[in-house]
C-alpha cells in the first residue's frame, strides 16, 4: 500500500474517531461553527428580531450577550491550547539546539582526529619519500595514514548520532494523532467540537494534518516505515524518559507549528461571528 493510501486511511480513521467520540457523549459532530458553539438558534432569533426592527429590544440584547459569552469562552479555550503548543515548541526547540551543539562538537573531534591520523603521517611519509633509501618506508607510512583516516571515517559513520531525553512536559500532538494525551495536554471539548466541524468553513483541516505529515515524511506511516519520525517520538513527554534525535525533534517542532497555524486560522473565524451580533444602527 502506498504512503498516500496509508495516510488517507489514517485520516479517515481519525475522522471517525473524533465523530465517534462526540457521538459516544451524545453529541453528534456539529454541522457548522455556529452549531459547535451552540449559538445557531440564538443567531436565527436575533436575525428575525433585526428584520422586525426590534434589534435594540431587551430580548435582542440578551441574545447578543449569550452569543458573545459563548464566543469568548471558545476564544479562551483556543488561547489555552495555543499557549500550551507554544510551550511545547519552546521545549522542543531548546532540546534540538542542545543536540545540534553536541553534534557539532562530535564533528569537530572527528575532524581533529582525522587531521592527526592523516595529516601527520602523510607529512612524515612525504618527507621520507624525499630520500631514496626511505622512499619505500615513506609510501608505507602514507598508506598507514590513509588507512587510519578511512578507519576513523567508518567508525564515525557507523556510530549513531547523539540523543537526548525529551524535556517537554506536554504532548499536544497526541490527541490529534489518536494517542491518549497526558493530563496537561488534553483539548477542551469546545475546541474538539470545532475541530470536528466538516467543510471548508470548519476545522477539518486539522484532522488532515497527519496525512500531510506522512506525505512530507515527517511522520512514519507505520512501525515498518523508515521515513519520518515514529508516532511515539512525537507524542511522548518528559515522564516517559524517551531518548530522541535531532531529526525527530525537528519533525516534532514542524508538526507543532503546522498545528498552531491551523488552530489560529480556525480561531480567527470566531471574530467573523461578531459581525453577526452587532446591534443595527
Amino acid at each position: 500500500m502506498s504512503t498516500f493510501k496509508r495516510g488517507f486511511c489514517a485520516l479517515v480513521l481519525l475522522g471517525f474517531s473524533i465523530i465517534a467520540s462526540c457521538q459516544s457523549q451524545g453529541n453528534p459532530a456539529p454541522a457548522s461553527i455556529e452549531s459547535a458553539l451552540g449559538i445557531q438558534g440564538s443567531l436565527d432569533q436575533l436575525s428575525t428580531l433585526n428584520q422586525q426592527g426590534q434589534g435594540g429590544s431587551a430580548t435582542a440584547t440578551n441574545l447578543r450577550q449569550d452569543i458573545l459569552s459563548k464566543i469568548m469562552r471558545a476564544s479562551f479555550a483556543f488561547d489555552s491550547v495555543l499557549a500550551r503548543i507554544q510551550v511545547e515548541i519552546a521545549y522542543t526547540d531548546e532540546t534540538r539546539i542542545l543536540l545540534e551543539n553536541r553534534e557539532k562538537r562530535r564533528e569537530s573531534r572527528y575532524a581533529f582526529a582525522s587531521f592527526l591520523a592523516g595529516g601527520i603521517t602523510g607529512t612524515a611519509g612525504s618527507a621520507m619519500s624525499l630520500t631514496s633509501n626511505l622512499s619505500h618506508a615513506g609510501t608505507v607510512v602514507g598508506l598507514v595514514g590513509g588507512g587510519s583516516v578511512l578507519t576513523l571515517a567508518l567508525v564515525h559513520s557507523s556510530r549513531p548520532g547523539p540523543k537526548q531525553l525529551v524535556q517537554s512536559p506536554l504532548n499536544m500532538l497526541a490527541q490529534i494523532l489518536g494517542v491518549p494525551p497526558n493530563s496537561k495536554s488534553s483539548y477542551p471539548p469546545m475546541v474538539m467540537a470545532l475541530i470536528s466541524v466538516p467543510g471548508p468553513e470548519g476545522g477539518m483541516y486539522v484532522s488532515q494534518l497527519p496525512t500531510l505529515w506522512r506525505h512530507l515524511n515527517r511522520l512514519q506511516a507505520d512501525e515498518h516505515d523508515k521515513k519520518g519520525s515514529s508516532l511515539q517520538s512525537v507524542t511522548c513527554d518528559v515522564d516517559e524518559h524517551m531518548q530522541t534525535t535531532t531529526g525527530e525533534l525537528a519533525d516534532r517542532e514542524a508538526m507543532l507549528q503546522d498545528l498552531n497555524a491551523s488552530l489560529l486560522a480556525l480561531r480567527s473565524r470566531l471574530g467573523g461571528l461578531l459581525d453577526q451580533v452587532q446591534q443595527p444602527h
